[in-house]
């Protein structure tokens, strides 16, 4: 057994260093890989249904349309800045997810007002400084009542119906093409944490 120990430890002492430099190197290999998506891998996100296009104007007056948004993944929901339910709590989490790819491109925040009536461009302009959005990171959009609700029930496929309080709590996510690919409870933080990586799967097949 003595004679083992030190031929292991002639042996360590003359190809440790070499051993330890491969072990690094296929660390620095799968790491690589993980990153490119080679392994572990994520399911693709399904192509679920493409949105129309619509005809809307955000929080500084200007003339929006899904060709708005080519090229760019983002994120929607239904609100109106009256409502003292889950609103507030929705868009305090549209800001956490402003914040969290405050520094990546392409990623953008869209929220659609469900009672455009009181939702005047100025008042979502107000709306907007009160959650520190962005300018060209977080769009608010209203428009007539009748086009958003057609959007959200026919475009989105979400619960927005002919009154305000008729609104879904659900974020959805889009690709640059204007194809909808996920929907995510924004009551469950686990389904948020799943939006998150679902946002970066696409942002490396953009």
């Amino acid at each position: 057994a003595k004679g083992i120990a030190v031929t292991l430890k002639k042996f360590l002492s003359a190809y440790g260093p070499v051993l330890i430099a491969g072990a690094m190197l296929v660390n620095l290999a799968v790491i690589a890989a993980i990153a490119m998506g080679r392994v572990g891998a994520a399911e693709p996100l399904p192509t679920l249904d493409r949105l129309p296009d619509f005809a809307l104007v955000d929080q500084n007056g200007d003339a929006v349309s899904l060709e708005s948004f080519a090229g760019r993944i983002w994120v929607a929901d239904f609100f109106f800045t009256t409502c003292a339910g889950p609103c507030p709590i929705m868009s305090s989490k549209m800001a956490a997810l402003q914040r969290t790819f405050s520094r990546v491109p392409n990623v953008e925040l869209v929220s659609f007002t469900v009672n455009p009536e009181v939702d005047t461009p100025e008042v979502l302009l107000a709306y907007a400084g009160r959650y520190q959005a962005v300018e060209d990171r977080w769009t608010f959009l209203t428009g007539d009542r009748a086009d958003l609700t057609a959007l959200a029930l026919d475009g989105f496929h979400l619960g927005a119906g002919d009154q305000p309080i008729h609104h879904s709590t659900y974020f959805t996510l889009v690709d640059g093409q204007g194809w909808l690919r996920g929907y995510y409870d924004s009551t469950v933080p686990r389904a948020l944490d799943r939006l998150v990586a679902d946002i970066q799967q696409l942002l490396v097949r953009l």
